[in-house]
């Protein structure tokens, strides 16, 4: 019977406990199920370990104490200490009241000066352009800074893009300078952005400019050769800065056909004539009037020009053309011979006046200048450009007016400059010009 008894009692304290167990588990899942759905009450009940006493007049403070559920107690002052806080306490309630009468008065008069919006009459009268903007305005910086910015990326001229890169710069600085707390790495990274940006402004702005005073003679070589293309005379200055003054003689040679190119040459005054195979080619030659007396204009006065471009072509797409594939084939690799053959003169140019003056440029000197701006790329580009296409229309004109005639300079300047010399030829092609002639 006591086992009996023994192992009931177990299994009723058993029971118990699983009893427990499942009532707190119960009121546990009810607690957080109700605590997803329904928001606790906010009890308005002050913990029981903070007590509220007075230490001045009209001022409540709370007091945490070291123990709970301990009765609150007056806060005593020593006798000659309650005269001096009474006297600062009334004091100060006295100030207050003077200052909040002062306030009073002020909004009454600006109240009845001017009449409030219904807008400000809504919001209990609190609401004005002056605070809003004053909420409101380093957001208002940041987004224009950004919109200019962003529209900066869409413009094609260097100028107006860095104009509105500078504008989004200088906005995020003082979006910067108006937050709390100041950020002074990105007003810093913003400031020399700024910096970067004015000085390559300022840069071509001065490019731009009509500032240069140019003499008789160099004007008279601008305005025929630069003025048309939009090249300006600081740009103009600049080009002429780089070039050499060669003076020739009559029958000297500026370009013989065949020989590899190096320089750029441009005729500012004298005569000068080209030929190819024996014939006299109009469109190459240079004199004073074909600017005017010829459908292309004074085209022949540049000497070289289309190898440079090519050359120059060539060299800024040198990475993109040259990519290995191991798949090509040999006879898909253009010929070296032919690559270097572009370079070469294509006729014999000869001074045809004595005191034949010429502005030289060498490659390297053009180089400088193509990637000094992207302005005067495009200018030099143009002047050369047009004196290609001033070549072409003019050999067009005159073979369709008349059948080319053959001049005795012609054959003489094509005799001199296209008979081999000894000492230029190798073996292999002395062997073949020998057997050439028998």
């Amino acid at each position: 019977m006591a086992s009996r008894g023994g192992r009931s009692n177990g299994s009723w304290q058993i029971s118990r406990i699983v009893q427990n167990i499942s009532w707190d588990a119960g009121l546990i899942v009810k607690q957080a199920f109700r605590g997803m759905h329904k928001p606790q009450k906010k009890t308005k009940r002050k913990p029981t370990e903070f007590v509220r006493f007075i230490y001045k007049v009209s001022e409540v403070f709370d007091l945490k104490l070291a123990r709970k559920f301990e009765f609150p107690y007056q806060l005593e002052f020593p006798n000659f200490w309650k005269g001096t806080i009474l006297q600062t306490a009334s004091r100060e309630k006295g100030q207050q009241e003077e200052t909040s009468r002062a306030d009073e008065a002020a909004t009454g008069r600006a109240t009845s000066a001017a009449p409030t919006s219904p807008e400000a009459e809504g919001n209990g009268g609190n609401w004005s352009w002056r605070s809003w903007l004053k909420l409101n305005g380093p957001l208002l910086i940041l987004n224009f800074g950004s919109f200019a910015t962003l529209l900066g990326f869409t413009r094609c001229d260097v100028l107006e893009l860095r104009s509105l890169a500078i504008t989004g710069n200088i906005s995020f600085v003082l979006y910067s300078l108006f937050i709390t707390p100041i950020r002074w790495p990105a007003i810093s990274w913003s400031a020399l952005f700024a910096a970067v940006n004015g000085y390559n402004i300022v840069k071509i702005l001065n490019e731009r400019s009509d500032k240069a005073v140019l003499d008789q003679h160099e004007m008279e070589i601008y305005s025929e050769h630069f003025e048309d293309h939009n090249v300006t005379p600081v740009q103009f200055m600049k080009i002429l800065s780089k070039g050499r003054v060669k003076v020739y003689s009559n029958g000297d040679v500026l370009s013989k056909r065949g020989e590899p190119l190096n320089s750029v040459k441009l005729v500012v005054s004298g005569s000068s004539r080209a030929n190819f195979m024996g014939r006299r080619l109009t469109a190459m030659g240079s004199t004073k009037g074909n600017r005017d007396a010829l459908e292309g204009g004074d085209s022949g006065a540049w000497v070289g020009e289309m190898a440079y471009l090519q050359s120059f072509w060539d060299r800024q797409n040198a990475n993109r053309s040259i990519i290995p594939n191991k798949l090509k084939r040999k006879r898909d690799v253009p010929d070296q011979s032919m690559e270097e053959a572009t370079y070469h003169s294509m006729s014999n140019i000869v001074a045809a006046s004595d005191n034949l003056e010429v502005i030289e440029w060498t490659y390297d000197d053009l180089d400088a200048l193509m990637r000094s701006s992207a302005d005067m790329q495009g200018a030099l580009t143009r002047a050369m450009t047009k004196a290609i296409v001033g070549k072409v229309i003019n050999f067009l004109v005159s073979r369709q007016s008349i059948a080319p005639q053959l001049h005795w300079s012609a054959f003489l300047d094509f005799w001199k400059n296209s008979r081999p010399r000894r000492a230029d030829i190798g073996d292999k092609d002395m062997e073949e010009t020998l057997v050439s002639t028998r």
